[in-house]
């Protein structure tokens, strides 16, 4: 396996994020339109793809929320690829491009029932939030964030 950067408009990091809404739909229904303009690609995004032999298995990408913080979103990864440790390591890895660029906070939303992220996110150090923007008294979500810790030497 391995990973490359890329952004939004990369076709495969797009196949991959239809995946995750049909997932999404599965999971919550027509809910899941409510969250269609905020999911868009028409922010930049920093993205990375994990490819096995070439193929796109996983995504996850972050992009600007405020001057120091970023938005980690789209974190996808294909069923038969769960359970391996990919999502972390995307996340660390973003995580770790972030705070190349000095920024300082990362903040997350998933579905209040998501398990997998949620416990995903909390072993990453996140913390629950207060809902934010769309999502604020959205019984579906819940919002997350993360302080990078400064490093010194």
């Amino acid at each position: 396996m391995e990973s490359v950067i890329t952004n939004e408009k990369d076709e495969r990091f797009i196949e991959l994020t239809k995946e995750l809404d049909n997932e999404y739909f599965q999971n919550i229904g027509d809910a899941v339109f409510k969250y269609q303009d905020y999911n868009d690609l028409n922010d930049p995004h920093i993205v990375i793809l994990v490819l096995n032999w070439s193929k796109p298995i996983a995504c996850g990408s972050f992009r600007l929320f405020d001057k120091d913080t970023i938005e980690i979103k789209r974190v996808y990864v294909k069923k038969r690829y769960r359970g391996k440790g990919i999502a972390y390591k995307m996340v660390k890895q973003l995580e770790k491009m972030a705070i190349e660029e000095n920024f300082r906070y990362s903040i997350i939303e998933t579905g209040k029932n998501n398990e997998a992220a949620i416990n995903l996110y909390r072993k990453l150090d996140y913390e629950p939030i207060d809902n934010f923007g769309i999502f604020k008294d959205d019984d579906l979500c819940i919002c997350m964030k993360k302080e990078f810790k400064t490093m010194i030497f």
